[in-house]
């Protein structure tokens, strides 16, 4: 007696789940807050770009020579710059301080009004840059946010 097995080919069906209507309204409201956000995305790349400019047009005296006033060293002579760095000799010390914030913010006292009015002036346009970066990189991050909501939706439905 042999025994014969036949191999039917069993075709199981898995339901398709079809997307609800709260889906498809989060799903819509996802690429309407993405859409925002990558115009908003766009208007700060394009002050950012234009305050860069603005910074490049400022330009950067050297202010290597410059005498300065402390208020705990007393006066002393910037004797090199590295980029923002510049060193400070006092009678006693030498000190790094970091361009314009130094000058704009008064820790280091110049005679030159218009040397004041520069570094105050870029001191302005580089907390500006930074706000600007703040928001970019903001915007990203909430893009990101809602790319992975909008995954999560298409794996629910």
């Amino acid at each position: 007696m042999s025994l014969e097995l036949e191999n039917e080919e069993v075709e199981v069906k898995t339901p398709v789940k079809k997307k609800t209507k709260k889906t498809k309204e989060l799903i819509e409201e996802n690429g309407r807050q993405r859409e925002a956000l990558e115009t908003e995305k766009v208007e700060h790349e394009k002050a950012l770009e234009g305050l860069l400019k603005e910074m490049d047009d400022l330009g950067s005296p050297s202010a290597v020579g410059m005498k300065v006033s402390h208020k705990k060293f007393g006066d002393g002579k910037v004797v090199s710059q590295d980029g923002k760095y510049i060193e400070v000799e006092f009678s006693s010390v030498t000190k790094k301080f970091v361009l314009p914030g130094a000058i704009a913010d008064k820790f280091l006292i110049v005679d030159d009004d218009k040397l004041l009015e520069h570094y105050s002036k870029a001191n302005e346009l580089h907390e500006k840059i930074l706000k600007e970066q703040l928001k970019i990189q903001s915007d990203g991050f909430a893009l990101q946010r809602l790319s992975d909501q909008l995954e999560k939706l298409n794996e629910k439905a």
